[in-house]
């Protein structure tokens, strides 16, 4: 017997090295599940492997503290962080729920920390700032219901020992509070955009309290909630001029140059990514003055180069793609054939919840156009089922012109809709992103492109 238990030892440890971090654990109730882990630090995306009895054994390749999440396919919550340390040996329970959501828990050297950052991540969850009720709260009440969920975490961070990791998670906790605290700025200028004048003074005194030049008080999404507030409270904003007025504040507001780098290079990561169709030099250049980093400045430069080479032909004053359309009467058409009008063009489809909530605002676009001779009012669906497309229009009756091109978000890289476009009526592209017509602006955008 004794040599029978001392080969039992052997063969449970016969794959953990002295040293050695391993996240081991059981799923129950697991039914052949998909289960990932992934790590942002290393760019990690791996399969973990599950025996049919739910037992797992993980080893990471990496060096170094990392946290890693683990995911269940079709399971909340999404990511279940474990944080392992050289030389950890975690365990993780799961039970996998009737209701598709997974009971945790955690065993071994980071339980405790594991424990924090499970209720750390569930952060995200919270609506507060981003639901409409937050509107109605002054910045007093708004903060308060913040309070007694940081209280709360505060103690499960207390109870962890190491006072490295403690630090760590701390400044992490501090930051997630000071930006959600920070939203509120979207609160405020929604309430302007609505004309409701409602200065909080508690508000002006939590910005002005805010660091932006410490990389521990404050992050680039504080700072775009700030810069977004001064917009909104700016008479001559222009709409127009975003991405430029927002680097002409960026510049004013941080000094510290670090920070700085680092927050107009992921701004204007997000920008080229966001953007559809227009030039962006004037914001490159301006760009360029603020950023010093070489190696920023160059990511920047090939991102640019990219988005150029996918969107160089669909410039403004560029020839629109022409394209043969079918109208709801069957007929064929092409768009040089609306050569001599300006042209808005509206991208939907019958499925997109989208597009169907700006049809009421395109009856108002095309009636105030109705009998302008100078435009033509568009829809073009993109819908594969040409039957659901003529139920729609039987049922709503539009007063504009109706086309069907399946394969239209082809000709334009489009990759989400509703979309809105403009010609010239020399067939030249005006824009492919314009305004949605339920834009306030909308009618005095078209105007101004027509001549």
């Amino acid at each position: 017997m004794r040599f029978l238990f001392i080969v039992w030892i052997l063969a449970v440890c016969s794959g953990c090295q002295p040293g050695q971090t391993v996240l081991k654990g059981h799923i129950e109730n697991y039914r052949g599940e998909s289960v990932f882990v992934s790590c942002y630090e290393s760019n990690l995306q791996d399969t973990l492997k599950v025996d049919a009895s739910g037992n797992f054994s993980w080893t990471p390749s990496g060096t170094g503290s990392q946290e890693y999440g683990i995911r269940v396919a079709g399971y909340q919550p999404w990511r279940i962080p474990v944080y392992l340390t050289p030389g950890d040996r975690e365990e993780l329970d799961l039970s996998l729920l009737p209701d598709k959501t997974i009971k945790v828990k955690y065993a071994g050297n980071r339980a405790t920390e594991n424990e924090y950052r499970l209720a750390f991540s569930s952060l995200d969850e919270l609506r507060i700032g981003y639901d409409l009720e937050s509107r109605k709260l002054s910045f007093a009440d708004y903060k308060a219901q913040l309070e007694p969920i940081e209280h709360d975490l505060q103690i499960l961070l207390e109870q962890i020992d190491d006072p490295e990791i403690k630090a760590h998670f701390r400044q992490k906790q501090h930051l997630w509070f000071q930006n959600r605290r920070t939203v509120y700025a979207s609160v405020l200028a929604m309430r302007l955009r609505e004309g409701e004048a409602t200065p909080d003074e508690n508000f002006n005194a939590f910005v002005q309290s805010l660091d932006v030049n410490d990389p521990k008080e404050c992050n680039e999404y504080m700072v775009y909630e700030i810069i977004y507030w001064q917009q909104a409270q700016d008479s001559a904003f222009r709409t127009e001029e975003r991405k430029i007025d927002y680097l002409n504040r960026l510049d004013h507001l941080v000094s510290n140059q670090e920070m700085k780098n680092e927050f107009a290079t992921k701004y204007m990561k997000m920008a080229i990514s966001g953007e559809l169709g227009r030039p962006l030099d004037k914001e490159i250049k301006r760009y360029n003055e603020i950023c010093t980093d070489g190696t920023m400045r160059n990511q920047i430069a090939e991102q640019y180069k990219e988005y150029l080479r996918v969107y160089g032909n669909l410039m403004p004053g560029k020839p629109a793609p022409d394209f043969e359309l079918i109208d709801d009467k069957g007929e064929k058409c092409r768009l040089s054939d609306l050569k001599g009008t300006y042209v808005f063009v509206d991208v939907w489809a019958t499925w997109c919840k989208g597009c169907v909530m700006e049809i009421p605002y395109m009856e108002k676009v095309a009636e105030y156009f109705r009998n302008d001779p100078r435009i033509e009012i568009v829809s073009i669906s993109v819908d594969a089922n040409r039957k659901a497309w003529e139920t729609k229009l039987e049922k709503d009756k539009p007063e504009w012109k109706q086309f069907l091109l399946k394969n239209f978000c082809d000709l334009y890289n489009i990759n989400g809709i509703p979309r809105f476009m403009m010609f010239d009526k020399k067939g030249r592209i005006i824009t492919v992103d314009a305004p949605r017509p339920s834009d306030p602006e909308i009618i005095g955008f078209i105007e101004s492109h027509l001549k």
